[in-house]
């Protein structure tokens, strides 16, 4: 049973897992960093209006009591493997398979390349379809 990101004993785990110690000091990333760096590269993807925060806090309560930034949810798995998923609003007039599998490759290029940490897994949610008005 996951725990929930605001416990103390989960923010400690995350400290540890997500700290880089050097001869300066440590330094630490919090989730909030890793899912704005996920959105911001989901939102690059062409045929995506935007990200699904309402969803992704409702999905999380209901399913895992977690909590998600910028409708994206962090999950830490083993020492350095990050897990994410990634709920988006996509434009009427896109392919939904291909907006998804650009937004997983882009999403795990950005945070591979910014955090310097595996990305073990990129679960992308159309939560909505956004239409011409």
């Amino acid at each position: 049973m996951p725990l929930a990101l605001d416990t103390p004993a989960r923010r400690r785990r995350i400290r540890r897992i997500m700290s880089e110690n050097g001869s300066l000091g440590a330094v630490r990333v919090a989730n909030e960093v890793i899912a704005s760096i996920a959105a911001l590269a989901a939102c690059e993807v062409e045929g995506v209006e935007g990200m699904d925060e309402a969803a992704a806090r409702h999905f999380g309560d209901w399913v895992r009591r977690q909590a998600a930034h910028r409708g994206v949810r962090v999950h830490i798995e083993g020492d350095r493997s990050i897990h994410l998923e990634v709920f988006i609003t996509v434009d009427s007039e896109a392919r939904l398979a291909d907006v998804a599998a650009a937004v997983q490759a882009n999403v795990v290029e950005a945070t591979e390349r910014m955090l310097g940490l595996e990305v073990g897994e990129v679960n992308v949610f159309v939560s909505s379809v956004a239409f011409a008005t």
